[in-house]
């Protein structure tokens, strides 16, 4: 009997598969990351770039951001994360550019080195560089929330196709059956 060889080998083959979903959750969950990341990264700058302009150090206003009562999600565990480096000991610049690799978009890491080059050198117009890049980063958000309008218009073309030959049936089946030809 063969029985117990099949059972080995849907385990096997049970045991790939369930190795092979589990990448594709952390894949899915990744880009669920990601696409987060993306989202929040224009209300981060205009956030950062409006208590700077009040008169704000980086780091009140990077705490401030921490701390606030809506700050929820991948950015924000990001930044208290820096904000714990910080308080730890670790320079201040160096938490920045850790930051934006652990992120690990280029928007962020530009961030990270935007804000730690301000710490070396004192850059002056840190705030008028951070508005430019608020500016961007909605212009970016809006092209790409324009992007996915047209994927989701694409998505729906095959079903309004379906509905219409249902209703091209509905109408020419009654049509042939009443001409009596």
């Amino acid at each position: 009997s063969y029985t117990g060889l099949y059972v080995i080998f849907l385990g096997i083959m049970l045991s790939v598969f369930l190795v092979y979903r589990e990448g594709e959750e952390k894949k899915k969950l990744q880009m669920k990351r990601q696409e987060e990341l993306i989202r929040a990264y224009p209300t981060l700058i205009s956030k950062l770039t409006m208590l700077l302009g009040t008169g704000m150090t980086i780091r009140n206003a990077w705490e401030k951001i921490v701390l606030s009562t809506e700050s929820e999600g991948a950015v924000y565990d990001e930044m208290n994360a820096a904000l714990n480096e910080m308080r730890g000991g670790i320079p201040e610049g160096e938490a920045y550019e850790r930051f934006g690799k652990r992120c690990g978009l280029t928007t962020y890491m530009k961030l990270g080195a935007l804000l730690s080059q301000n710490i070396k050198k004192g850059s002056k117009g840190i705030a008028d560089i951070l508005k430019v890049e608020a500016i961007q980063a909605f212009e970016n958000r809006k092209s790409l929330a324009k992007q996915r309008g047209e994927e989701a218009g694409t998505k729906l073309l095959m079903p309004m196709m379906g509905m219409l030959a249902v209703v091209m049936i509905m109408v020419m089946v009654p049509a042939f059956l009443t001409m009596n030809v």
